[in-house]
């Protein structure tokens, strides 16, 4: 009978004790973390180092909540570098106090020598805290903190994950060691892990003591954005707008705008008329859409007459030549005109010859005609109703031909020229007096498509 007790004895004892490791161990693990990306803030550090200070002591293995707090500690640290901006100039550098006995000889040891902050190194000097282990000697560890922040330049963030628990307010005066010595150049921020009353009440204190900082609950910084807001409230100034055109560098599409300059929604130029020339540059405000223009934003002129390629009826005009404001070479051939009429082209009585005096007035109607490639005319020949009909049809016939002959030899293409005989059949003035007649003989040019 007793062999039968001591037995049920045994069994009782090796049930309770599986059932405490089960409880040791059924910690669920810390949820995954997405960081938030903060390089692409556009905002500069305000906080230049970083000292983190982490608890590995034996306190550190028991639960919060449904995590281990050491996991939830080493979480918060890692989540911390990952969110953390590289290559900004921060320096950083992690101490951790307690610890694996078999890892950590001392009571607290720097891991990650302070230097500028690299992630990748920042992760392996964590990996090696792998265990907790030891009483927590927080104020071996603030002593030494000290020390590893003496070459620091500009603003210090000291961040200390702990539960704070059976360590008693002695870290307290540690804290006021190193704000007295540093001033304020140091911000302290405890991060408590768990929410133990007398671990709060101490990291309270050091709140208290370092001024500038403030406490937070390690629990509440699992999160991407949580963390996020965590680091750009210490390290990140605001926004920046380097240019100062109101637009934040972050969304800035055209940094370096010049001072005054108005810009749009995306930090760009203004370019009321879209030509693609900012207005601050644009010496030609107000181009009509669709023109091409040069670098000042003005339309192009390509034979530079100053009259611009989308009004110059008459492109290609020969440098020098004055034209009209369409572009055309003024002359005899007013442009804005569909016949031109010319009594000054004389002829030998009762015959075809041009005489040597009108040749002055062919050579500009020439000239027109060839800095006018795309002007095409008719040229019509008038008499007087003095002599014959047939002879007179007959006769302006052969003058207008006699013109078009003489324009082709002066370079005019006789593809674009027509001569045309009207005789006395249309008069422009009255043909029974001397200055009529005068009149009526003449040579006239008229457009044609």
């Amino acid at each position: 009978m007793k062999r039968r007790i001591s037995a049920f004895k045994l069994l009782s004892t090796i049930a309770v004790a599986a059932l405490m490791t089960a409880c040791a161990t059924s910690y669920q693990p810390v949820p995954p973390f997405s960081a938030v990306d903060l390089d692409a803030g556009g905002r500069a550090l305000k906080t230049q180092n970083l000292l983190v200070i982490l608890d590995a002591s034996s306190s550190m293995e028991e639960g919060v909540q449904q995590w281990k707090k050491f996991d939830v500690a080493t979480a918060v640290v890692r989540n911390l570098g990952q969110t953390l901006p590289e290559n900004k100039g921060l320096q950083s550098g992690m101490r951790v106090f307690g610890g694996d006995p078999a890892v950590f000889k001392k009571s607290t040891q720097l891991i990650d020598d302070v230097g500028a902050f690299d992630r990748s190194d920042y992760e392996k000097a964590l990996a090696t805290v792998s265990g907790t282990g030891g009483p927590s000697p927080l104020p071996a560890a603030l002593d030494a903190a000290a020390a590893d922040m003496e070459g620091m330049k500009g603003k210090i963030a000291l961040i200390i994950v702990t539960d704070g628990e059976k360590m008693g307010m002695a870290p307290a005066e540690n804290a006021r060691a190193i704000k007295e010595k540093f001033g304020d150049s140091v911000c302290i921020y405890p991060v408590q892990v768990g929410d133990a009353p007398d671990g709060k009440k101490l990291l309270d204190e050091i709140t208290s003591v370092g001024g500038c900082g403030f406490g937070v609950s390690a629990q509440s910084l699992l999160g991407g954005q949580q963390m996020a807001d965590f680091v750009a409230k210490i390290f990140l100034g605001d926004q920046l707008d380097a240019d100062g055109d109101g637009v934040l560098d972050s969304r800035d599409k055209c940094p370096g705008t010049p001072a005054g300059v108005k810009v749009d929604a995306d930090g760009c130029p203004l370019d009321s008329d879209g030509d693609g020339v900012a207005d601050y540059k644009d010496k030609c405000p107000g181009t009509p859409a669709g023109v091409t223009v040069d670098a000042d934003g003005c339309p192009l002129d390509s034979d530079g007459d100053g009259v611009a390629d989308y009004k110059d009826r008459c492109p290609g005009t020969p440098a020098g030549v004055s034209v009209d404001a369409y572009g055309c070479p003024e002359s005899v051939l007013d442009s804005g005109s569909s016949a031109w009429t010319f009594n000054e082209i004389n002829f030998e009585t009762a015959k075809a010859e041009i005489r040597p005096s009108s040749y002055g007035i062919l050579d500009e109607i020439a000239a027109a005609l060839v800095a006018n490639p795309q002007l095409k005319v008719a040229v019509e020949g008038h008499t007087d109703n003095t002599g014959a009909r047939a002879f007179n049809m007959d006769l302006s016939q052969k003058r207008a031909q006699s013109v078009v002959d003489y324009l082709a030899k002066k370079g005019v293409s006789p593809d674009r020229l027509k001569a045309k005989g009207y005789g006395p059949d249309r008069p422009i003035a009255d043909n029974s007096t001397r200055e009529g007649r005068a009149k009526n003989r003449r040579v006239q040019f008229v457009k044609i498509n």
